[in-house]
């Protein structure tokens, strides 16, 4: 069975790793919120939330590849692995992401480290 959710998960992987910030920002809910792992909100609203992706997005030399993915309802959660370039040298590290779905958009981003 398809999932909206699983199917935003993908598309705004997809443009993460095409660094296509206007298809990545695309996914996600005007009003999106973004929690760390201890469930505080760290960004609210879909232009801060492009903000925080600009430089990062402008630079390229990143990616990620996603291992494992669950879906419950509106929820997603992926096992990502992730690497970036920054400044000629590497770093790399996994991420569990959860997405929560809201009026077909991912409306909640919370990443568990």
């Amino acid at each position: 069975m398809d999932s909206k959710i699983a199917e935003l998960a993908q598309q705004q992987l997809s443009a993460y790793n095409d660094h296509n910030l206007d298809a990545f920002v695309k996914c996600y809910h005007e009003e999106i919120e973004v929690l760390n792992a201890d469930g505080k909100v760290t960004t609210r609203g879909r232009d801060a939330f492009r903000k925080n992706y600009e430089a990062m997005f402008a630079r390229g030399n990143f990616g990620a590849t996603v291992e494992q993915r669950l879906v419950h309802g509106e929820h997603c959660v992926d096992l990502e692995h992730w690497h970036r370039f920054v400044k000629g040298e590497e770093s790399r590290g996994t991420v569990l992401v959860r997405y929560r779905l809201r009026d077909n958009l991912i409306g909640t981003v919370q990443f568990l480290k």
